[in-house]
């Protein structure tokens, strides 16, 4: 018998299943919201979602203030700025309309707007939030982050290039609305970028030293749903039914990694945005090939029970790397040396991937910034 003791934590109440987005201002209402911040970014605005959750709102009685500066990598200033329009307009609720980086920053935006100080001050380990923000809705926009479904947020501090965590359960959204439909007019690129983030987070989550049987099940579960229809997606973005399990597996997969812990690549990817503005989807692609090679030694099995349930066609741990390698060419998702990435950078790369709260502390295989240059060496030989 199996004696050891698991924990297993979700703080959000997650709505999923078509048109759900729809519903944001009654949600919202219910809540007791009625002066929001629409936290987005200016593709969404672009593409007329902003335009579209502000007439929702507003026809529930909403009063709506719209912040979509949000960048690619959201940033401390982002933060800041968010903050200061809760403040200034006495704003009650918050709604996330996009993927990981308006998630993340109206996360942060809401922790900040009760609470004095710089976000950075605020990193995991420094100094903890002590009240909850205006209560957070969520709507996820991409099939990759899970941001929806955790209590972190990935912001950069500017002054270092360092991408930090910042965790508080006071930060989970109350409510996340994951709506697949929202996903139809995600363009092919974005919609391989965000979905290796999602594999990224269920490979992870499968190999890492955290991991236990209730993680086990929703990590296998979500990376045989991106084995069978990201590609799908991508070749064809109205398919609804490879949309729907994509954003499926992205969730769960969200719902899972807080509690399994991460790997080398998370660890290894932040410092790829934070120094060089790589998206966050696209470095992890990049890189979760090589981190998988590189954890050989200690998760053969492992890797061995990804490959079955990606469909990989050779049945092996190195099957389930050369799957990987095999989609991303299929992604047509660029390499490590296309962003003017060169040997005298890596010393300051691996010294940030392995600082303060690393993901690389729940590898497997134990990581030195020796094996991190190794690593990104690896990436970069790539063409």
């Amino acid at each position: 018998m199996d004696a050891k003791r698991y924990k297993f934590f979700t703080p959000t109440h997650l709505i999923f299943g078509a048109g759900c987005a729809g519903e944001v201002g009654q949600r919202v209402k219910a809540l007791g919201g009625t002066k929001a911040l629409l936290v987005s970014d200016r593709g969404l605005e672009r593409a007329g979602l902003v335009a579209k959750a502000k007439a929702a709102l507003e026809a529930a009685g909403v009063t709506v203030i719209v912040y979509a500066d949000v960048s690619e990598n959201p940033s401390a200033g982002n933060v800041h700025a968010g903050r200061d329009l809760i403040r200034q307009h006495g704003l009650d609720i918050v709604v996330a309309l996009g993927g990981g980086s308006p998630m993340d920053a109206a996360k942060a935006m809401s922790a900040l707007a009760v609470h004095e100080g710089e976000i950075t001050e605020y990193e995991y380990g420094l100094k903890p939030f002590l009240r909850a923000g205006p209560p957070i809705v969520a709507i996820p926009t991409t099939a990759g982050t899970g941001a929806e479904a955790t209590m972190g947020a990935v912001i950069t501090d500017p002054a270092t290039h360092r991408k930090i965590d910042v965790v508080s359960p006071l930060m989970a959204p109350r409510l996340a609305l994951v709506d697949p439909d929202v996903t139809v007019s995600l363009p092919p690129g974005m919609t391989a970028a965000t979905g290796m983030d999602a594999l990224t987070h269920s490979v992870e989550g499968y190999t890492a030293t955290l991991a236990h049987p209730l993680t086990d099940a929703i990590h296998r579960q979500a990376i045989e749903l991106i084995g069978k229809y990201l590609l799908r997606a991508y070749r064809d973005g109205t398919d609804q039914e490879a949309r729907y399990y994509t954003m499926m597996a992205s969730m769960i997969a969200g719902i899972g990694f807080p509690n399994s812990g991460l790997g080398a690549v998370h660890g290894l990817a932040l410092p790829l945005g934070g120094h060089f503005n790589i998206a966050h989807g696209v470095a992890n692609a990049i890189l979760l090939p090589h981190v998988m090679a590189f954890n050989l030694p200690t998760s053969r099995a492992r890797l061995r029970d990804i490959a079955v349930a990606l469909g990989a066609a050779k049945k092996s741990a190195t099957g389930a790397i050369d799957h990987v390698f095999a989609l991303r060419r299929e992604l047509k998702l660029p390499v490590l040396a296309s962003f003017g990435i060169g040997e005298e950078h890596l010393d300051a790369l691996a010294r940030d991937a392995l600082g303060r709260n690393t993901n690389c502390v729940t590898n497997p295989r134990p990581v030195a910034e020796a094996d991190a240059k190794m690593i990104y060496r690896a990436a970069l030989r790539e063409r």
